[in-house]
Order: structure tokens, then sequence, then C-alpha cells
């Protein structure tokens, strides 16, 4: 990267840190390489940060977080870093399926940080114990969607109800998410609720002092005492701590300019999925880095246009997800 090409769009406070993001791109392609040639023994805690609303985006990257961790015999323990108002009930589920499939290898510690509430409380559960802070939020166990509305059907050859709505089935519907959230949550944690199922399902928030007392929290502890406890469970000796960050940042991204495309960094540690094209926006070309290390890993053949201004445009499309959460009330 030439720093005279930057000198006059940007500082040389920027440059450097330009500089040190660079170098933390190209560590992100060499480092799966060195993390599995020390692919021997126990000896390193997984720290997994699940953060934002719950999501199929979330839930697909801690599924592969989760499945890399089982993979390496050098990971003895996980602790997920939650902050999450829940979110979508499948993507919920998917989570605390993989959550469970870890804790069936090695011990699993939930750090809440300000709040685990609804879909991220479900996703926690089956962790050994959940660490809160006093003033965590924690709980909301139960299903936020919208009431159900009858719809006339489609007459025609695909059938009478192929497109149409029915009331009563929709709540039907929407009761079976409800009792399956519940009935998952009796079952990892009904011996330490300290109330009756019915009162579990009111879906109220606990702070975490609270939450300890009524058992939908183990313990009061910062996260470097859950990576302890992990440590510990786990028998480690002396260990290393590695972060795993997942999920999209829809933060302000720093963008950077390859030969071919703009592309936009949504993380301070970036992973192959924190690097990608700029979506749906305007920038001005030369007052965007030129990083050439970049092109080692941009995965996509996404061309820059230019407009009549000599703007790059990029697109993107995500999917929607469904419409119902499970939030319980907290807002996602």
């Amino acid at each position: 990267m030439s720093t005279n090409k930057l000198s006059t769009a940007i500082t040389p406070r920027r440059q450097v840190a330009i500089v040190v993001l660079a170098a933390a791109l190209l560590g992100a392609v060499v480092a799966p390489n060195v993390y599995a040639a020390t692919n021997e023994t126990s000896d390193t805690v997984a720290v997994v940060e699940i953060e934002g609303p719950v999501n199929s985006a979330l839930a697909d990257d801690v599924e592969s977080e989760l499945a890399a961790i089982r993979g390496n015999d050098s990971v003895g323990a996980v602790v997920l870093k939650i902050d999450t108002p829940g979110g979508a009930p499948v993507a919920s589920e998917r989570m605390y399926k993989a959550v469970q499939r870890t804790s069936q290898r090695m011990p699993v510690i939930a750090s809440v940080q300000a709040m685990s509430a609804s879909g991220g409380y479900y996703a926690m559960a089956p962790a050994d114990d959940i660490y809160v802070l006093p003033t965590s939020q924690v709980g909301s166990i139960g299903l936020n969607a919208p009431a159900p509305r009858s719809t006339p059907p489609v007459t025609g050859p695909s059938g009478p109800d192929k497109a149409g709505g029915n009331e009563i089935q929709g709540w039907a519907e929407q009761q079976t998410l409800a009792d399956t959230f519940v009935d998952a949550m009796m079952a990892e944690r009904g011996e330490e609720f300290q109330m009756p199922r019915e009162q579990v399902a009111q879906a109220d928030v606990y702070l975490g002092t609270e939450a300890v007392q009524n058992g939908f929290a183990d313990e009061i502890g910062s996260l470097n005492e859950a990576i302890h406890e992990a440590a510990t469970r786990a028998e480690l000796g002396d260990y290393r701590v590695d972060t795993r960050e997942t999920g999209f940042d829809a933060g302000i991204p720093f963008l950077l300019r390859t030969d071919s495309q703009v592309v936009a960094v949504y993380a301070n540690d970036p992973g192959y999925a924190d690097v990608k094209p700029m979506p749906s926006t305007y920038v001005h070309l030369e007052a965007v880095p030129h990083v050439d290390t970049v092109e080692r890993f941009a995965g996509s053949d996404l061309a820059v246009e230019r407009g009549a201004d000599g703007a790059a445009t990029a697109e993107s499309h995500a999917a929607n997800d469904t419409a119902a959460s499970l939030n319980g009330g907290v807002s996602a």
C-alpha cells in the first residue's frame, strides 16, 4: 500500500490505522492455518461473541463457529459472550441445537453482558452455567408475533386452502411455537427455576441479581470469571483465549478499495465473513484507501460500476426473516 497516494485524503494517524487493518486482514487469511497447527492439546478457551438481534445470518455464523470448535482438538471449553434481545424463532432454535451439541462435547459457559432475552435465552439455555452481571437482563420466555388474521382462500386447481389463512389455525401454530420454547427451557433448567412452568411462561425479564435467585441464571460474574470457570471445568492448566465474532455488524464499516471493487470491513478483527462488497451505496473512489492485500481473500466477483460522477456502486440483497420473533415483549 502506498502512503503517498493516501496523504492527501487522510491524516497520518489514519494512515497508521489502515496499515494495522491491512495486517489484520492478512492475518485473517493465515490465522486458520496457524489455529489448525496448534490442534494437538485442549489448551484453548474459545469465546464466541453472539450480539444483536437473532436472525438467520447470526445463526449461520454461530452454527459454523461451534461446528469448527467441536472439530478442533485444541479447544477445551467454550464461553458464549451474549448480548441480544432475541429474534426469529427458527434461528433461535438452530443456535439452541448448536449450543446443545457443543455442551455434550465440552464445558460451555454463557456470559451475559447487557441482555440475553427471549431467543437469546433460548440459545444459551443448554450451557452448563449462565453468568450474569448484576444489571444484566435475562428471561422473556415466550413468543412475540402479530395476531393471526383470516384471509379468503384462493380458488383454483391448487386447492382451496393453498393461499388462504385460517385464524384459528394461526393461533394454534403460534401456541405450538410458544409451548416448544417453554418446554425446551423447562427441560434445560426446570430443576433450577424457582417457579412453576406457568410463571416461567409469563415472559418476564429479570435483572441479574434476581435471575440468580429465581434460577434463570447461576452466577454473578464477569466475562473473565466465566472464562476461568470454563477452563477449570475443562481442567486446563495454562490456556489461551480465542475470541470468535459472529453475525453482521450493522455499524459504519471501514471501506477499502482494490483494483476491481470496493469492500466494506465490518469488524475490528475481520474474518472472511466480515469483508464484503459495499452494499447499495455511492462512494468517491479517490477518498477510499487502496489496499492490495485485500485481494488475497476477496471472494466476490462483483465489478465496480461507475456513474456519471465517477462514483462506484455495489448492490446486495438480504433475505427477510420471519415476522414472528421470540421476543416476549423485548424489542429486537
